[in-house]
């Protein structure tokens, strides 16, 4: 769950008519190093595949993808899919969907959000036992909620607030950067950067008494640069490894061979460690 959920999402998009001015575009694809501590533990990515239309409105399709690689894959595997629709013109999620493989035990769930009916029904896809969650406005999941937060303006001391729709429940959302610097991250150099840290944080870091931080570059193109996370059962970090969109890839092969041996200097730079 750490893997995804940390996630945590080019240039300005050509967007369907009406759309919301965002720094995104369809066939942007970002790629992630994840580690646990100083080893190569797996692979993430966000990606904005298309645009389909759910209950008759234009959503941008994002997709977030988490695998864990070599030992760390033999000692916990992970194989979670994350698919997101967020409404091309008001942005906020319309439907949510994930295919998560932790361990041995598998989890596939679907959520509809119903705004004209102010419910949010959640089903089981295995068993298709469903629940449902009273709205009372307009909610992002913990996919969308990366992206809606790159379109806000975002300064040290301006705080954004917004509600998250997870685990069955809504929360209110407090995201104000702290902190303004420049990261170096390898497919783009060095960026300026905001940290932001989200309260509340993830359940999973509350309960290891942890605390997350996520970078974004503080220009017009808003990418999730590099989160960490501290807790008392370790630390993990995903740092941007790859950047790729319909206009022009940037690719960054890393020079390791081993899926889960030392990591790359280039990515333990004083620059990039992100508290």
């Amino acid at each position: 769950m750490i893997l995804v959920s940390c996630l945590l999402a080019a240039t300005i998009s050509s967007r369907a008519e009406g759309a919301a001015t965002v720094p995104f575009q369809v066939g942007e694809k970002l790629t992630y190093q994840v580690y646990w501590g100083p080893f190569i533990a797996g692979r993430a990515s966000l990606e904005v595949q298309g645009i389909e239309r759910v209950d008759g409105h234009d959503c941008y399709h994002l997709v977030a993808l988490a695998r864990t690689s070599g030992l760390a894959d033999l000692l916990y595997h992970i194989d979670n899919t994350s698919e997101s629709w967020l409404d091309v013109n008001q942005l906020f999620t319309r439907r949510y969907r994930e295919d998560r493989t932790e361990g041995n035990r598998p989890r596939r769930n679907q959520t509809v959000y119903d705004y004209d009916r102010k419910q949010a029904t959640t089903t089981n896809l295995i068993n298709n036992k469903a629940s449902a969650l009273a709205l009372d406005h307009p909610v992002q999941d913990v996919i969308s909620a990366l992206y809606y937060v790159r379109v806000k303006p975002l300064a040290t001391s301006i705080s954004n607030s917004f509600l998250i729709n997870a685990g069955g429940s809504n929360y209110n959302v407090n995201v104000c950067p702290d902190l303004r610097k420049t990261l170096w991250i390898r497919p783009l150099g060095d960026v300026a950067a905001l940290r932001v840290e989200p309260k509340p944080t993830l359940n999973v870091v509350a309960a290891n008494k942890g605390r997350m931080w996520f970078w974004l570059s503080d220009d017009n193109r808003r990418f999730p640069l590099l989160v960490v996370s501290d807790m008392k059962i370790g630390s993990a970090r995903l740092v941007l490894f790859k950047v790729e969109s319909d206009a022009r890839p940037t690719n960054a092969e890393a020079s390791t061979t081993s899926n889960f041996g030392p990591a790359n200097p280039e990515f333990t730079t004083s620059k990039a460690t992100g508290r």
